[in-house]
């Protein structure tokens, strides 16, 4: 950003020193000029002064002593040339137009033309009156002289260099002046960069690179401090439903905030990113929350100010210098990135808690090596995506039963058997696959083996059976569609038996723009499911706002409703509402018969659970299919 007015300013200075040098060397060679002028003019004038006074006195001793006439004859020629030379030359030219010269000088020629002859004659009488008459012609030639260094065109002369000199002065100060505005501005726009590169342009708070120089100095002193990396959660929502200057506003007041209780502390504090601020505490946290529940509670307090009737918590992780190993310290730039990525895992920890919650939490030794695993992970995970011939991720499917119907469903479940780590959470697979940004390939992945299961081991049976997939909120976009029709190109027909199942997460963040999605999915045929039914606050909302092909109720609800009646309630209030919408009802988790039963009762319409079956490979599901159509299993329905 600074360099192009640098390269401006050095062009300047360089044109300013060659513009200055040229004035300084017209200048000089004028005063060369005028030097040599003057003193060429002052040794000729004085010369023809000297030899006309030279022949005067000549002709006075000839006169008063009658003396050698050749000495008198010499002084005569010496004279004549001199004049004549003054007159005629091109040398000479200048003098006689500066000096007015030339009359003065022509009378004196003519004078000692018209007695020539009384020179060479000695006639006494003709070199008195030559004698007079030089005594008239001696002063006016002596003027010239005089006139040389104080006449009119000596003052001219002077006045001329003068008035060079003054325009030389004047130019250079403009140009000093000018050069010291630019050097202004200059230092200005620098130190305007030099604050955009150390501070946030929003709130004026130090940015991260001031935050890793701190840190860089702070390990170089060795003293002993904590980092607190801060994260006021679901902070989007001020963006999305109030726009992005309310939420501008909102990090602005919560900089000013988290400035005036850093102030009496003296704790430096930064923004690092979007709504992620940091603070630099100087104590070793073990009795950090006289600082931390404060801070939570007035962050919180800015928000609501702003955000009012939407409660957003706030999330502190928290890294101390004393959990570094000593050979970290010594190497100032890994200590503070260190140090940063632990405060940074800390917080991660901290934003598992409930959303609406404050949390805080401190780094631990067996975070770095969650956050190792997950690298190792994300990175097997890539491998095995694009890998078609790997075995160890691989997909299950749990047999959905319907009560009133011979079609048989199932839910498409992801499992990956590691080497080293074992059984991988499911919900760990696909949170790293978000985070990577693997979530639009993991769900191709997915579609591919429905594909192969469909017209493979299922392929005499495939007409009778529908598929639920979990979809991740990366996979569930605009590409999705295009997937899809890619996947199933060679059997279109086969994208209605797929059931989309989306999570009220997903929904909420952009309503119209999932509306538009599911009008999209469901003109290639695909049906869509609402998944964890009644487990977020706005799941009526939800549903009131989008159209769904079916409801999946929560397996809590189905597992609570042996012990509360308020959980039996719940269920059939919502088996009730969706009928009501034309929507068949789903019910995870049934593990008994009891279970069942009430269901059935409710009007559930289709069931999901370990009471039927565990998840199973593809080719036991079709076992399991086989069984069912043959009426062995359906009688578990229908009794």
């Amino acid at each position: 950003m600074v360099k192009r007015p640098l390269i401006g300013f050095i062009i300047f200075v360089f044109t300013t020193l060659a513009f200055a040098a040229g004035a300084l060397y017209q200048f000089h060679n004028a005063y060369a000029r005028q030097a040599l002028h003057t003193q060429l003019s002052a040794w000729a004038l004085a010369q023809m002064e000297l030899e006309t006074l030279e022949f005067r006195n000549e002709l006075a001793l000839y006169l008063a002593t009658a003396s050698d006439k050749q000495s008198l004859i010499l002084s005569y020629d010496i004279l004549w040339s001199r004049y004549d030379t003054f007159l005629s030359s091109q040398e000479a030219a200048p003098m006689r137009r500066a000096f007015d010269a030339e009359p003065v000088v022509q009378r004196a020629f003519r004078l000692i033309q018209q007695y020539e002859q009384a020179v060479l004659n000695g006639n006494s009488q003709r070199l008195e009156a030559l004698l007079h008459e030089m005594d008239i012609v001696l002063p006016q030639v002596r003027n010239l002289m005089v006139n040389n260094f104080t006449g009119p065109a000596a003052i001219e002369q002077r006045a001329f260099l003068q008035h060079q000199l003054q325009t030389m002065y004047a130019a250079i100060f403009i140009l000093m002046v000018l050069l010291i505005l630019f050097a202004y501005r200059l230092y200005r726009n620098s130190s305007k960069q030099q604050k955009m590169a150390w501070h946030d342009s929003l709130t004026g708070l130090p940015n991260r690179n001031y935050l890793l120089e701190y840190l860089y100095k702070a390990a170089d002193k060795k003293q002993i401090h904590t980092l607190l990396l801060i994260d006021v959660r679901r902070f989007k929502d001020i963006n999305d439903l109030m726009g992005y200057e309310q939420g501008d506003l909102a990090l602005t007041q919560l900089a000013n905030e988290l400035k005036s209780m850093c102030l009496p502390y003296g704790y430096p504090c930064a923004r690092i990113s979007s709504n992620e601020f940091a603070v630099l505490a100087y104590t070793d946290n073990r009795h950090l929350s006289f600082f931390t529940q404060p801070l939570c509670n007035a962050l919180r307090s800015t928000i609501d100010s702003v955000y009012p009737g939407h409660r957003l918590a706030v999330a502190i992780g928290v890294a101390k210098s004393l959990d570094l190993d000593d050979n970290v310290i010594r190497n100032h730039r890994q200590f503070a990135n260190q140090l940063l990525n632990n405060a940074d895992l800390a917080l991660m920890k901290a934003k598992k808690a409930p959303v609406t919650q404050d949390s805080v939490d401190i780094f631990k030794a067996e975070y770095e090596q969650e956050a190792k695993q997950r690298r190792q992970l994300r990175d097997e995970l890539k491998a095995h995506l694009d890998d078609p011939y790997q075995d160890a991720l691989y997909v299950l499917f749990q047999p959905i039963v319907a009560a009133t119907s011979t079609r048989l469903g199932c839910e498409c479940l992801i499992r990956w058997d590691h080497a080293e780590f074992g059984p991988i959470n499911p919900a760990l697979i696909i949170n790293i696959a978000e985070e990577s940004g693997l979530g639009r390939a993991l769900g191709a992945w997915l579609l591919r083996q429905v594909y192969l299961a469909l017209n493979t081991e299922w392929q005499t049976i495939n007409e009778r059976i529908d598929i639920a997939i979990n979809l991740s909120d990366s996979f569930f976009n605009e590409s999705l569609i295009a997937d899809v029709i890619t996947v199933f190109s060679d059997h279109p027909e086969q994208r209605k038996q797929l059931i989309f199942e989306v999570t009220e997460t997903m929904t909420i963040e952009d309503m119209g723009r999932f509306n538009l999605l599911m009008n999209q999915l469901r003109d290639v045929g695909i049906r869509i499911a609402l998944d964890d039914f009644g487990t977020g606050w706005s799941s009526m909302s939800v549903l009131s706002h989008l159209n769904f092909d079916k409801v999946k109720i929560d397996r809590s609800f189905v597992t609570g409703m042996a012990h509360t009646s308020r959980q039996h309630v719940l269920v059939d209030t919502i088996c009730y509402m969706a009928h009501q919408l034309g929507i068949r009802v789903v019910a995870e988790g049934v593990e008994t018969q009891e279970q069942l039963t009430s269901l059935k009762q409710m009007g559930v319409d289709e069931f999901q659970g370990y009471f039927f079956a565990k998840p199973l490979s593809a080719l036991d599901f079709y076992a399991f299919c086989i069984d069912h159509l043959n009426h062995q299993d359906r009688e578990l329905i229908n009794d």
